[in-house]
């Protein structure tokens, strides 16, 4: 009888130790902003934090802990917290908390009581969260495509590409890979986007044909693989590089599988809204998007569209593409996508 009454008491003892802990509540602080989580546990809880900076994503998984099933997470959004979610995993609790931007955090514990506590600091407008880097094509040496009263390529792609910029660079760290008519290689071009660690590349260039009848606008993402089309699109592009001594097919594509793959996918869900918006504001036709092997956005780590923003051998389109006003019309439509593509 005494051995059973101590293996009970064993047994109590140990359902104590290893029973799992209690969030009992969650507060949010006003005065120091902070989120706090009170935790009910008679050993210091142990826990793991990592942060999605891309997606401005704080995980915090608690060791052997429940939650309080009646709390109310909505309410915990505003100034600092975009969205919370919690996932019970049984015996581990995760916290998946979206910040808001320009918003930074630290994660700590403290005891006596026993709670997690994570800190914010709003970083002000100051802190810009993304760069995004604007290829004006061709230049210098290179004119690229000539057209309608000797209208270049290079000279509108420069003028979009500024108006761009300004829009952009309020809210954006912003790379040119050219601010004046000077040439640089379709590989400088990425190598300048990848060493300033952009997130995002846009390349602008205008179309041509040989028929004076083509036109609408059209943008292109990188892809292994293209239609017979794209390939002329791209293999046309190409051939300046190699027309100015560079040999595209050394361009490399450092990117890995899993990344190419997230990179396409990404890059498609800027492009097609843009195109459609981009033409409708100019009364263009829309001719889609592509994915095709074009050297300038193969060098570059990350997602990346290349921007046709028209026929410079059709004269309507180029008399168009020429005034000023349009040509901010473009910029601003590019810059909302853009925006809306980040936030």
């Amino acid at each position: 009888m005494k051995k059973l009454f101590f293996f009970i008491i064993f047994c109590l003892l140990s359902l104590s130790i290893f029973a799992n802990s209690l969030v009992k509540n969650i507060r949010l602080n006003t005065t120091v902003p902070q989120l706090v989580l009170d935790i009910s546990s008679k050993t210091k809880p142990k826990f793991t934090s990592s942060y999605d900076e891309y997606n401005r994503l704080l995980f915090i998984e608690i060791e052997k802990t429940n939650l309080n099933s009646r709390i109310n997470m909505s309410k915990f959004i505003g100034k600092n917290i975009n969205k919370i979610d919690v996932l019970d995993y049984g015996k581990n609790l995760g916290l998946f908390i979206k910040l808001n931007k320009n918003v930074s955090h630290k994660v700590y514990s403290l005891n006596n009581p026993h709670r997690i506590v994570i800190d914010f600091r709003n970083n002000g407008s100051k802190r810009k969260e993304f760069t995004v880097t604007i290829d004006a094509g061709h230049g210098g040496k290179d004119p690229g495509a000539i057209g309608f009263r000797k209208y270049r390529e290079k000279d509108l792609t420069l003028a979009v590409a500024k108006k761009l910029k300004a829009k952009l660079s309020k809210d954006f760290n912003v790379i040119m890979t050219r601010e004046s008519d000077h040439f640089v290689t379709l590989s400088n071009r990425s190598r300048i986007a990848n060493r300033g660690k952009a997130d995002l590349f846009v390349s602008l260039h205008i179309n041509s044909s040989k028929s004076s009848k083509a036109h609408g606008m059209e943008i292109f993402y990188f892809s292994k693989k293209s239609s017979p089309y794209a390939g002329r699109i791209a293999a046309y592009e190409n051939s300046f590089g190699e027309k100015y001594g560079e040999k595209t097919t050394s361009i490399a594509q450092i990117m890995g599988e899993l990344a190419y793959n997230k990179n396409m996918e990404k890059s498609i869900a800027i492009a097609e809204p843009l195109n459609t918006s981009l033409s409708r504001r100019l009364n263009m036709k829309d001719r889609g998007i592509y994915g095709a092997n074009f050297a300038v956005l193969r060098g570059f780590n990350g997602p990346g569209i290349l921007v046709e923003l028209g026929f410079i051998s059709n004269k309507n389109e180029v008399l168009k593409m020429s005034r000023a006003a349009n040509q901010n019309v473009m910029a601003d439509e590019i810059a909302k996508k853009v925006r809306n593509f980040f936030y």
